[in-house]
């Protein structure tokens, strides 16, 4: 039995990423992101105190979709580490090591998280432009927050102050 034939590769790399990153095995995707392509991570105040408060609806909905993406996998009686292996093969080309039956459950599940990743995008993209940020420019601090420590002590700054008001 033979791994489907998806579309949408990038869709399967950030299925990958996602679930690595859950289980901590990978750098987040932001982190392999050359640094010439980072902006600059000049923002005002108020730029990350929208941002801030995006990223605190933004977490638990990435959580929560984490969640049902693993119990996804784990319902078609894999292994997140399996799943993952089979994923990992099927983007490089390679052959996956698994059964037949692993291979039909993996092509099941991961249908599944396709649906729930679409569904979470939405939710994710709505909470970051009701807070009145474009998902771009969330994204633009968000990987400048991860490789930048003086952003990230501005934004813990400012999360602070947020807190004692």
């Amino acid at each position: 039995m033979s791994l489907r034939n998806y579309s949408q590769p990038a869709r399967l790399l950030s299925i990958l990423v996602i679930l690595f990153v859950y289980l901590g095995s990978m750098p987040s995707a932001a982190q392999q992101l050359p640094q010439q392509q980072m902006q600059p991570a000049e923002y005002s105040d108020e730029e990350l105190v929208v941002f801030i408060n995006a990223a605190q609806k933004v977490m638990p909905l990435q959580q929560e979709s984490q969640e049902k993406m693993i119990g996804t996998i784990e319902d078609e009686d894999l292994t997140v580490e399996k799943f993952n292996s089979i994923l990992e093969a099927h983007s490089t080309g390679q052959e996956a090591d698994a059964t037949s039956q692993e291979i039909e459950s993996f092509n099941i599940a991961i249908e599944a998280i396709q649906e729930i990743q679409m569904e979470y995008e939405q939710v994710i993209v709505e909470a970051i432009t009701d807070e009145g940020m474009a998902p771009a420019k969330y994204e633009e601090i968000l990987a400048n927050y991860q490789h930048n420590p003086e952003l990230q002590m501005r934004v813990a700054v400012l999360m602070e102050d947020m807190q004692d008001d």
